[in-house]
């Protein structure tokens, strides 16, 4: 008789200390499963073993982690713990796991589900989902499944993360476990407490279960970061300042634009909860209620220090040295920024639904979900403190930036200059004080607000028919089904960025107010923050929540209806409404050889909201409250498409102890949220052009029209058409007319179960993907042209002249194609003196159209690594087991310079890569950490464990590729987080 797999959101689980052996599922997936003889396992060796017995009763070919190897390895949360996985890398945040990828294609591409329903994300406006929130504790397993079927969810070109809680059904027992966990950072010396429970129980001769959970954490950490500007490119500088010797002849230097010493304090508290009620009344019938809840909070205080080398302008070089990257400026600042932002984000989770079986052989299985997630900053906020007109060094290499404020005498002896000019801000009574690391002459002279939130609702509903054929030698089965789903997005953000000095009538006579608007770092109390690279003394934190207090009036006085562009331009509300139904049949080819063969549609309605914004703020009259930027909202934004999408799984087992698979399907990924939005922003200031002929400015351009001759804002205005709107303006677009991206995936792998100690594993997989979408600068479009309707027929403030051709639009579109192609080895090994080996490996690689207009050559998937490595080296007997775990993943593509042929071309001119910026093309640099863990079964009911996390001290480099003019590669981003220890202990009480 045929064999049936399990459908994959119902994989059994490893609970910890005390496991059940699970044997392969009965021949019919559809019929309840035969009573299990409970055995007792311990151990790592065979806690792999029953994961592996799951993957290999998949139909599709996927990789899983029980509850007990999450523990063993000692992870945070999900995401840590699936980069262990082949196939799967992960990207971390102030040096934790956050989003993972598969199989080289990034968190966008892959979906993540809860029970086998989609889970809901207010996080980014792209598609991925935060797994940070996610405390393993609450979870029964996780698998990965990299080849889909027709009855899932086929959103999915890289794969498909799915988590399971804890079901009584799935343990068969009343079990009762507690975790009480100490975590300690070296940086931040702090021990962080953590305590989880869980729990399932049968009633009523086993036809009711529950199953539970709670988990509390919370997490205090230090992350020292070093950072380029995040938005501006490094800039080709040569010594230009008017006092020098003699003209500079020489190469020009490729410098950063910026330097940041960023120390980032966080405290993370996650709260979890989980709900399983199931029934089983009879043999023919089951239902099931799920309900699950997370609460993550982020309170984040940073202290970042900006050497802003990109305020030196045009005469401000003074001196660089080819050679060394040395380089000397005037006229910038020293900024210091004191964030306190706290987040929370909360998600909701349930379903109920069941499974009846009627007739011959039928069966229907149907389910509704909801799911919600929430992300509320309801105050961040900022005091920045700075001086002006500073003389400064800096230079930058492949894992660093550097900048320090000098005298003025050090730049004239490096240059030759006898005076320099723009560097008055150095010394003197209220200057810039040589030597001192507290800075009391830094100015307050910006106070930042931000109150945003996201809410991401979406409501599912699905049916599964199938039908068994238990006499024939040919047909298995044969399902089908469909799923809705409606999805809704919004999306807020308020935002206030102040000169407090300038709108000091925001302080309604308040005298304390009106005394800090102008206050300066001296009046503070002041710390020295621990991390190594940041020179100077910042506020305490108490001194600056007293300092928002009191002036954050200010803030809000300047815009209080929240019309400014930055309050604005992010608003949008989306509608996501998705139709399915799906064909599908298990076809006996011989005894040992079956076929899935089938075919699903998948038809999607989307529309948006948004707004026009131009920012409009030159007559605007200083310590008034009249915000003049404009926000007009879009209409008529949506798009439809629809697709078949066919997919065959082969699977053939020659022998026992071989697997052979192999699966050629289809799957498709839609455009993220931000991609397909409504809205259109003119970057930066408005530009106009005066176009009154005989005026002294005609055809003269610039975003302060006072320059060019306009005397009011009824200047400007559409009735006159004295000026109109430059075609050179910047303008940002979103793309609701994007349809998904489509990819033809071919995968093959082979299993050999040698025995019950050795294990090889060699998957190859290869994915063609069609419409990829990419982003798009520089283009040269009108209006009429646009993919989205511009309002601009509803502003009369500005008049913008019909079919006119805008030279640099910037949005995304449909059209190029990427490729994937690697391979996933794996091999595992235990040897009768309790030695024992894990191991995976995959090698990518990959090629992206990205378009002309970007880059005229082919680049690597963004997000791929080529190579990753799991190796973990262990020993263990029936009480004591202890392991080393390595991970390393080699560099990954993170973000791609323009190149295009006009840029080539003009670079040929000059004789300088400039224009084709291949150069600031970032990555992110390979990766090697060590971690070991070791545990102790003091008796069966109680085990200890102690972890050390990062043993290698291991650090994030991100660099800019860099060219011959910087010397190579160019730090932009670096992060050290340290080393943890974990010490915790498990009891289990049933």
């Amino acid at each position: 008789m045929p064999k049936y797999r399990l459908l994959p959101f119902m994989v059994a689980m490893l609970s910890a200390g005390q496991l059940q052996a699970q044997q392969a599922p009965a021949d019919n997936d559809n019929e309840p499963q035969e009573a299990l003889e409970e055995i007792v396992i311990q151990g790592v060796r065979q806690a792999e073993l029953n994961a592996l017995e799951q993957e290999r009763n998949k139909d599709t070919f996927s990789s899983i982690i029980a509850t007990d190897d999450m523990g063993n390895f000692a992870d945070q949360n999900v995401a840590e713990s699936l980069q262990r996985l082949p196939g799967v890398t992960l990207q971390k945040s102030e040096g934790e796991g956050k989003f993972v990828n598969v199989r080289g294609l990034g968190p966008g591409f892959v979906s993540v589900s809860m029970n086998g329903n989609e889970l809901a994300s207010a996080g980014a406006d792209d598609r991925s989902v935060a797994l940070d929130a996610l405390p393993s504790d609450m979870l029964s397993s996780i698998e990965v499944i990299k080849s889909l079927t027709p009855d899932m969810d086929l959103n999915s070109i890289g794969g498909t993360v799915n988590v399971n809680t804890i079901s009584a059904f799935d343990r068969k027992a009343d079990t009762l476990k507690v975790k009480v966990q100490g975590n300690y950072q070296s940086y931040k010396e702090e021990l962080n407490p953590k305590v989880s429970l869980n729990g399932t129980h049968l009633f009523a001769d086993d036809t009711i279960g529950i199953g539970y959970s709670l988990s509390y954490e919370d997490r205090s950490t230090v992350v020292y970061q070093v950072q380029h500007h995040s938005d501006s490119l490094p800039r080709y500088i040569t010594p230009d300042v008017s006092t020098l010797p003699e003209e500079y002849q020489g190469d020009p230097n490729l410098i950063p634009f910026r330097y940041e010493a960023r120390q980032e304090d966080a405290e993370r508290t996650r709260t979890s909860g989980s709900f399983d009620f199931g029934w089983r009344p009879n043999e023919d019938s089951e239902y099931f209620a799920k309900v699950s809840y997370t609460q993550y909070d982020d309170l984040d205080v940073a202290m970042r220090e900006y050497y802003r080398f990109g305020q030196a302008g045009s005469g401000d070089i003074v001196y660089t040295d080819n050679n060394s990257g040395l380089f000397g400026l005037v006229d910038t600042d020293l900024q210091q920024q004191f964030f306190i932002q706290d987040g929370t984000s909360e998600t909701i989770a349930f379903s109920l639904g069941g499974k009846n079986h009627f007739g011959d052989g039928w069966s229907i299985e149907y389910d509704y979900a909801h799911s919600e997630g929430d992300w509320s900053k309801p105050d961040g906020r900022r005091v920045q403190f700075r001086a002006r007109d500073l003389p400064m060094l800096g230079v930058a290499g492949p894992g660093y930036i550097l900048g320090q404020v000098v005298s003025p005498d050090v730049l004239e002896a490096l240059s030759g200059s006898s005076t320099l000019p723009q560097s008055g801000g150095y010394g003197g009574l209220n200057g810039y004080q040589e030597n001192e690391r507290r800075q009391e002459n830094l100015l307050y002279d910006n106070i930042f607000i931000e109150d945003s939130f996201r809410n991401d609702t979406l409501d599912q509903a699905k049916i599964d028919f199938k039908k068994e054929f238990a006499d024939s030698d040919f047909i298995n089965y044969i399902k089908f089904g469909g799923t809705i789903k409606e999805r809704q997005r919004d999306r807020n953000k308020d935002r206030w960025s102040v000169v407090p000095g300038d709108y000091t009538n925001g302080c309604e006579g308040d005298e304390e107010c009106l005394q800090l608007a102008g206050a300066r770092l001296g009046d503070f109390a002041t710390f020295a923050p621990d991390h190594p690279d940041i020179q100077h003394d910042f506020i305490t934190y108490s001194e600056a929540e007293r300092l928002l207090d009191i002036t954050t009036p200010i803030a809000k006085y300047t815009d209080p209806l929240r019309t400014g562009q930055d309050s604005v331009k992010d608003d949008y509300t989306l509608t996501e409404d998705t139709a399915a139904a799906y064909l599908m049949g298990e076809f006996q080819l011989s005894e040992n050889q079956s076929l899935i063969a089938g075919v699903r549609w998948a038809q999607t309605e989307f529309a948006s909201t948004g707004n026009l914004s131009i920012r409009n703020d030159r007559f605007e009259v200083a310590n008034e409250a009249s915000v003049l930027d404009i926000a007009v909202p879009m209409q008529g934004a949506s798009s439809s498409y629809d697709d078949f999408f066919p997919s065959l799984h082969y699977r053939y087992e020659p022998r026992e102890d071989i697997l052979v698979r192999a699966a050629l399907w289809t799957s498709f990924t839609r455009p993220s949220f931000n991609e397909a939005r409504a809205y259109a922003d003119f970057s930066g200031r408005i530009r106009v052009c005066n176009d009154i002929e005989g005026s002294a400015n005609y055809g003269e351009c610039s975003d302060n029209p006072t320059d060019i001759g306009a005397q009011s804002l009824d200047d400007l205005s559409s009735s006159t058409q004295n000026f109109y709107v430059s075609p050179d303006n910047v303008i940002n677009l979103g793309n609701p007319t994007l349809t998904a991206m489509t990819s033809m995936n071919l995968d093959t792998s082979i299993s050999w179960y040698a025995s019950d100690d050795l294990y090889f594993q060699a998957a190859l997989f290869y994915k063609d993907i069609s419409d990829f979408i990419v982003d798009v600068s520089g283009v040269a479009m009108s209006f009429e042209d646009m993919p989205v309707q511009i309002p601009v027929d509803q502003v009369s403030e500005f008049y913008f002249p019909p079919g006119q051709v805008y030279d640099d639009v910037n949005l995304t579109t449909n059209g190029d194609q990427a490729k994937v192609y690697g391979v996933e080895l794996s091999y595992s090994q235990y040897f009768e003196t309790g030695l024992f080996v894990q191991s995976n490996m995959t090698l990518i690689d990959s090629t992206a159209n990205v378009g002309d207009t970007i880059r005229v050559e082919e680049i690597q998937l963004p997000n791929q690594a080529d190579t990753t490595v799991n190796l973990t080296l262990g020993w263990e007997n029936d009480y004591l087991s202890m392991r080393v775990i390595g991970n390393y993943r080699s560099k990954v593509l993170e973000r791609i310079g323009s190149c295009s042929q006009a840029d080539i071309d003009a670079d040929a001119i000059s004789g300088i890569p400039e224009n084709c910026a291949t150069w600031s093309d970032i990555y992110d640099d390979d990766t090697l950490g060590i971690d070991f863990k070791a545990t102790y079964q003091f008796n069966d009911d109680i085990q200890f464990y102690f972890d050390a996390l990062n043993l290698s001290e291991d650090k994030s480099f991100k660099y800019f590729t860099g060219n011959n003019y910087s010397r190579g590669n160019m730090l932009y981003e670096s992060e050290d987080f340290g080393t943890s220890y974990q010490l915790g202990v498990n009891i289990q009480f049933m």
